[in-house]
């Protein structure tokens, strides 16, 4: 086996370790300050775990939960499970004791690592009803006083000191492995709350890397900025590449701390969702509106420049002398503080997770951010389609990568006849061998080898890939027209004045949504205008404030078909939250949830009479 070539993660983290000639295989931040983790001291650290986890018993088969943000501490405890030939089971440091509970249950984990004493607190409220549990270590310093858990890094460290030379029997147990075996069981609630592990193998996991690694220029120069969650397969998959390129890592702090973070390391890459995009585009929109009025005209000159600018760069085209003058001006102008705000050396963006709206991406490419959409779920490892430089498509989710079939299904269905694209079905090898424990499950997502998204979409002459919609939130109204409500909250994404939409309508005689505003933007407006309010109940309820959002809805769907405008809306003045259950851990609405606790909003909207907007 040629040394750029691996067939499990295992064989990739010991191959990458070999080509590593750098000190700064990982940045982590520590006295305020970030340093330097060299390719000696992660192996060191991932073989002292490994030997330490197996004497407390986990071995091939074995589930270990990871329940951290991101920081060193979780990919190294990742590398060492996956050595042992154990599986690591992520869980979102926002779950919740009851959902923490099910996962450890449902999983059979025999040990739990936890980041943080505020983690460890959840832990320790459900370990008496988990008899299955027999360890549990924690990463930060002194979390572990008084609770009878062990610190981790003591842990690490006292196994350094007694097996110093442990290296070579690590390593071949670590390669005695088949590119089959279980490497992660991961669990997604989805949109209906209902938790199913997902187990990937290492052939899944390695094979995605394998396909994007091509896609995107990237190398021993580059720096990454890993924030998006690890326990969530994207970033994880992100991370496994930049890994195995050679790309330095630098774990942030969290999302607050991202920008400051990203001044600290200047990345050269890094992974997104597109509401990590809206609070940039956000906050240089509203820096703008505090701006002098001749620097607010600059600026949209500026964009205007970039917007016409940047198709040329996609299309491989020479822009116009004219053009290229105006844009290296506008580019010193405007466009080179934008990105110095972002560390000043950003080459790509790769976002996933959730749709991208094309007005968000033209902004980020006319500022000289280049951002590529991608498509993905847990069960592909995630990537199954992807622009990339030199292979873009505005509006779509690029090309189906390499060793990855895709069809659209459902040719006799109704879907075919509601406009919005019909099922997308997926075959290849990062494709998941099931649920764990959920045979029901199983049948129903496979039909004749191909595994069902639930996804709606299209691919056009060039296999250019969109997504329209889900197809269980597909409804249909009184009047027999269908309606996709993903399409119509896509149409809000990156909106100055909405937050969180949620389009009903099923079964009604006409659309409404439940919309919780961007208050940052419409106080701003509120003051602007002279509006008095005192709290967010006051601005929702003012007839001023919501003839203005009306218009705000009629002005973002004026293009759609009369039965799928948005006729009733109202307004709240609380978020859609985790906490609640009405946001999945990665920001995804929970539909059910959210008409539930909102039900008599929602009938309120559909009474004789109701008018153009509503509060609560």
């Amino acid at each position: 086996m040629g040394s750029n070539d691996c067939r499990t993660l295992n064989e990739l983290f010991l191959k990458a370790l070999e080509r590593h000639r750098k000190p700064d295989v990982f940045l982590v931040k520590s006295g305020g300050q970030y340093r330097s983790i060299s390719a000696e001291d992660v192996l060191r650290q991932v073989v002292a775990l490994a030997h330490a986890l197996e004497r407390r018993g986990l071995g091939r088969g074995d589930r270990l939960a990871l329940l951290a943000e991101n920081r060193l501490e979780w990919t190294l405890t990742d590398y060492a499970t996956l050595g042992l030939v154990a599986i690591d089971v992520p869980i979102y440091p926002a779950l919740l004791e009851p959902d923490i509970e099910f996962i450890l249950r449902d999983s059979g984990s025999k040990g739990v690592v936890a980041s943080s004493e505020t983690q460890l607190r959840k832990i320790l409220s459900v370990r008496s009803r988990l008899p299955e549990l027999k360890f549990v270590l924690v990463m930060d310093r002194g979390a572990a006083v008084g609770t009878g858990v062990e610190d981790w890094h003591d842990v690490v460290n006292s196994e350094l000191e007694r097996s110093p030379d442990a290296v070579d029997a690590f390593r071949r147990k670590a390669l005695a492995i088949g590119p089959e075996e279980a490497a992660t069981l991961l669990y997604t609630s989805g949109t209906t709350g209902q938790y199913k592990g997902v187990l990937l193998t290492h052939a899944n996991i390695v094979s995605n890397v394998k396909a994007c690694q091509d896609l995107f220029p990237l190398g021993s120069d580059d720096v990454a900025v890993s924030f998006l969650p690890l326990s969530h397969i994207l970033e994880r998959m992100l991370d496994y590449t930049y890994f195995w390129l050679g790309a330095s890592i630098a774990y942030g702090e969290n999302l607050e701390a991202l920008p400051q973070n990203m001044l600290e390391v200047r990345p050269t890459v890094m992974g997104v969702v597109p509401r990590v995009l809206e609070k940039i585009h956000e906050q240089v929109m509203d820096a703008v509106r505090q701006a002098l009025p001749v620097n607010r005209r600059l600026f949209r000159w500026a964009l205007s420049v970039g917007r016409q600018y940047f198709p040329h760069g996609l299309a491989k085209r020479i822009p116009p002398l004219t053009l290229r003058w105006k844009h290296a001006l506008a580019d010193v102008l405007i466009g080179s503080r934008i990105r110095a705000r972002m560390g000043g050396r950003l080459r790509f963006m790769i976002s996933g997770a959730a749709p991208l709206s094309r007005e968000l991406a033209e902004f980020f490419h006319a500022m000289g951010l280049p951002v590529y959409e991608g498509y993905g779920l847990t069960e592909t490892s995630p990537v199954i389609a992807v622009n990339c430089p030199g292979a873009i498509k505005l509006g779509t989710v690029g090309r189906v990568i390499p060793g990855v079939e895709v069809k659209l299904g459902g040719e006799e269905s109704e879907d075919q006849d509601s406009g919005t694209g019909r099922e997308i079905l997926v075959r290849g090898p990062n494709v998941t061998p099931g649920y764990f424990q959920q045979e029901d499950a199983n049948r129903e997502a496979f039909v004749g080898g191909w595994f069902c998204t639930g996804d709606l979409g299209t691919l056009d002459a060039e296999g250019y890939l969109s997504i329209t919609g889900r197809k269980k939130s597909l409804f249909k109204t009184s009047g027999g027209k269908y309606v996709s409500p993903d399409k119509l909250e896509n149409l809000f994404q990156g909106h100055p004045y909405v937050a969180q939409i949620l389009v009903v309508g099923n079964a009604r005689r006409f659309v409404s949504a439940l919309i919780v505003p961007n208050f940052a933007g419409l106080e701003a407006h509120a003051r602007r205008e002279g509006i008095e309010f005192e709290s967010r109940e006051d601005l929702v309820v003012n007839p001023t404030i919501q003839a203005f959002m009306a218009r705000q809805v009629e002005e973002a769907t004026q293009w759609l078909a009369p039965h799928e405008k948005i006729r009733q809306f109202t307004l709240l003045a609380t978020a859609f939250t985790i906490g609640s259950g009405e946001l999945t851990p990665t920001q995804k609405i929970r539909r059910r949830v959210v008409e539930a606790h909102y039900s008599d909003v929602i009938e309120r909207m559909y009474e004789p009479g109701a008018g153009a907007s509503q509060q609560s």
